[in-house]
C-alpha cells in the first residue's frame, strides 16, 4: 500500500462499475496493484485500486501507474527551482 498523486486526470470506476474522472494533482490513498480492496477479483494481478474522497476506485494497473507518481516526486517546479538556486 502506498500513496500516489495523478498527474494529469484519469478514469477509474467505482466497485459499482460506475465510471469515474479523477482529476490531475488528486492525492491516491492506500494505493494497491492486485489482490487489495474488498469488493475486487482476487485473482486479476492487472488491477490497481485506491481511495479517492472516501471511496474505492479501480482500473488497470498500466492506466493507473503511467498518470500517478509518488508524491515526494510532484514537488512544484517553482520550489525545485528557489531550492537548486540557493
Amino acid at each position: 500500500m502506498e500513496t500516489r498523486q495523478a498527474r494529469a486526470e484519469l478514469t477509474a470506476y467505482t466497485l459499482d462499475l460506475h465510471k469515474r474522472t479523477i482529476p490531475a494533482d488528486a492525492i491516491l490513498h492506500d494505493f494497491r496493484v492486485g489482490p487489495g480492496h474488498e469488493g475486487l477479483a482476487e485473482h486479476n494481478p492487472n488491477v490497481a485500486s485506491f481511495h479517492y474522497e472516501g471511496e474505492v476506485y479501480f482500473n488497470v494497473v498500466n492506466e493507473i501507474v503511467a498518470s500517478t507518481v509518488l508524491p515526494e516526486r510532484c514537488a512544484p517546479a517553482a520550489g525545485r527551482m528557489r531550492a537548486e538556486a540557493q
